[in-house]
């Protein structure tokens, strides 16, 4: 806590360094009190996720002075390894044609087939369902970024009417917003 005074009353501030709890219950308990300190009119926080709770405990979000800063970065080294290390929200069976010209080996076509439980992925000769390189890959591998979005970006190509939906759907987060708690 920062207390401060000005001519008009108090103006003090709270500093939030982190925050979790065991259940949404409890995290929405402890941010009522936050907001709720007494001598308080300011709470800064950093480092929370996009879709974090709070937003929803305010009564004017557009008040609160958000600014959104990128802090998570993912670089596929081994393609095949990565897509098949994660889970998919609905089922996916996609061919991935891959650019990538720092790390060779990712550039080609992957048969990417998976769902809740798991998921498989190997080069194949197959036609090719969506067009994007290891950097749309990336940025669309923990859920946070659609392909759908990178797609009306011109940075995936859709090569198979359907491919798209079924892919950015399969793609997207599971639990919420990937974000990273703590700086490296």
């Amino acid at each position: 806590m920062k207390p401060r005074w000005t001519d008009a009353g108090h103006d003090g501030e709270v500093l939030l360094a982190d925050l979790a709890a065991v259940d949404a219950v409890s995290e929405a308990a402890l941010w009522r009190f936050l907001f709720g300190i007494d001598l308080t009119t300011s709470l800064k926080v950093r480092g929370r996720p996009l879709d974090d709770a709070w937003q929803h405990l305010v009564s004017d979000v557009r008040r609160c002075e958000l600014r959104v800063r990128d802090s998570l970065y993912v670089r596929l080294v081994d393609v095949g390894a990565a897509l098949e290390a994660r889970t998919y929200q609905a089922p996916v069976d996609v061919v991935l044609d891959v650019e990538d010209s720092f790390c060779p080996w990712n550039a080609g076509r992957w048969r990417l087939s998976g769902d809740a439980k798991g998921a498989s992925c190997s080069p194949t000769t197959d036609a090719a369902d969506l067009g994007l390189s290891v950097r749309e890959l990336g940025a669309a591998y923990l859920g946070g970024v659609s392909l759908a979005s990178l797609a009306r970006a011109g940075r995936v190509r859709e090569l198979r009417p359907g491919a798209l939906a079924e892919a950015s759907v399969g793609f997207g987060a599971a639990g919420g917003e990937p974000w990273l708690p703590h700086g490296f």
